[in-house]
């Protein structure tokens, strides 16, 4: 029973239960801590690292200055995490109680997540600049590891540096992706009348309403985050493996971890048929196209015009990070959800889908979970190299993975979310130029419901 107000505010008559009261008390300690802190880093900051005019240069760092001050900083940061991580588990109770309308908790746990990614990227900073004045004559990152892993942590080091350069989606993605899954039928030889497949709903679309849609984010393969997810020998994320042919509306969906795609049969190795699997209560009354509601898309198979299939670990990743999201946001339903895949395991197992290392930085990012079922998937479903990564490297490229996924998600969601039936999309031309940044997503995008009542037949082509 649902006691607070539409904005999620409680009632002043509102009781509030002792749970509740001492996690607000937990969490108002942790704040003040934090802040009390942070004056402090700013105060020695100010005496290391004295602002300097433009035109002058700055200040050698004593090199025990400069350990204290990094040290210091290493401390604030992961007190600023453990800080957002108990307002977290506050705003948990308060939805327990009654007194917060899922709407505002949805809100107020997405600007947690921006603040948790800033305090992770200080941590990463502040971390780098520990290890450089703790002992200047050696670097980590140069140590002999695993030469493409060693290349990998390369890219993560600079890439908060600045040093890399931000990159564009390719040009051809989405030709390639027809072209890989045969998924383009031209009628009457005119573009503007071409037919383009969508792999979920097993129809025939208007070829402005299918886009070429990325399991996994493409961009995390230009910080070498990709090799760190799966390993050397995997595909790259930049090519037709990482993608499906996906109607607007389907796509919003399965971009916002709405829906997840996963094997038919889980004995079936190669695996070539994939269902459909509709995890949201939010969706399941909404149309994908007229007279056609979300909740028929739930356990129907996906239909393939070729021989050709998705790279299976990246549906793998899509599945557990679906998974993850809908437990760090509180979905409504959540726990049946973990409980039924645990019970029934989707994918095959034994599958070396992912870094073990990986798989436990990604789960465990925002906050405790049930290890149980984590060491399942760790089990059952992932493989580690014979050399390791640290685990503040596994922390921070989780960090990058779930702030690459937050921006799609981001993006997906305001093109649709609950009690909204239009979807907004961005035009094929501004899709193929966009690029796709955690840090940039400035683009407008353009209003349409032509997927409701654009497509035009569905069985395989004849």
């Amino acid at each position: 029973m649902e006691n607070g107000s539409p904005e999620g505010r409680p009632s002043s008559h509102a009781i509030v239960p002792t749970a509740l009261a001492d996690a607000r008390a937990v969490c108002e300690k942790a704040r003040r801590v934090s802040a009390e802190l942070r004056k402090t880093f700013e105060s020695l900051s100010r005496k290391i690292e004295p602002d300097v005019e433009p035109d002058q240069e700055q200040l050698e760092v004593d090199r025990q200055a400069g350990l204290q001050l990094a040290s210091l900083g290493v401390e604030l940061a992961s007190k600023e995490k453990e800080a957002i991580r108990l307002e977290r588990e506050v705003i948990a109770k308060e939805q327990d109680a009654g007194i917060l309308h899922p709407e505002a908790a949805r809100k107020r746990l997405r600007s947690l997540s921006q603040r948790y990614f800033s305090a992770g990227d200080d941590l990463w900073r502040h971390q780098k600049k520990k290890i450089r004045f703790d002992d200047p004559g050696t670097v980590r990152l140069f140590e002999p590891r695993a030469n493409g892993l060693s290349e990998c942590l390369l890219a993560l080091y600079k890439k908060s540096d600045g040093l890399d350069k931000k990159r564009k989606r390719p040009s051809n993605w989405r030709r390639d992706t027809l072209a890989y899954y045969a998924g383009i039928r031209d009628v009457c030889d005119k573009p503007e009348n071409e037919l383009v497949w969508c792999h979920i709903s097993g129809m025939w679309h208007l070829g402005d309403t299918v886009k070429a849609a990325h399991i996994v984010p493409f961009f995390l393969d230009m910080e070498s985050i990709g090799e760190i997810l799966f390993g050397s020998r995997a595909e790259s994320l930049q090519r037709a493996g990482n993608a499906l042919l996906l109607s607007n509306r389907i796509k919003g969906w399965f971009d916002g971890y709405h829906l997840v795609v996963v094997p038919v049969d889980a004995q079936e190795t190669p695996i070539k048929r994939w269902r459909t699997d509709v995890i949201s209560a939010d969706i399941q009354n909404t149309p994908y196209m007229i007279y056609h509601p979300a909740k028929e898309l739930d356990g129907k198979e996906l239909v393939f015009l070729n021989e050709k299939r998705p790279v299976s670990r990246f549906l793998y990743f899509h599945f557990i990070m679906a998974l993850v999201r809908i437990k760090d946001l509180r979905r409504q339903g959540w726990q049946d959800i973990w409980a039924r895949y645990y019970e029934q395991r989707p994918f095959p197992t034994p599958g070396n889908y992912m870094r073990q290392s990986m798989l436990l930085a990604l789960a465990t990012h925002f906050e405790s979970v049930d290890m149980h079922v984590v060491e399942s998937w760790i089990v059952d479903h992932g493989f580690e190299s014979q050399l390791k990564l640290a685990e503040d490297e596994a922390m921070e490229a989780a960090r990058r993975v779930h702030a690459a996924v937050e921006a799609v998600t981001s993006r997906a969601e305001k093109s649709w979310h609950p009690g909204r039936n239009s979807l907004e999309e961005k035009s094929s031309e501004e899709e193929s130029s966009e690029e796709e940044s955690s840090e940039e997503e400035s683009s407008e995008e353009e209003s349409s419901d032509r997927d409701t009542s654009g497509a035009l037949g569905s069985g395989e082509e004849d």
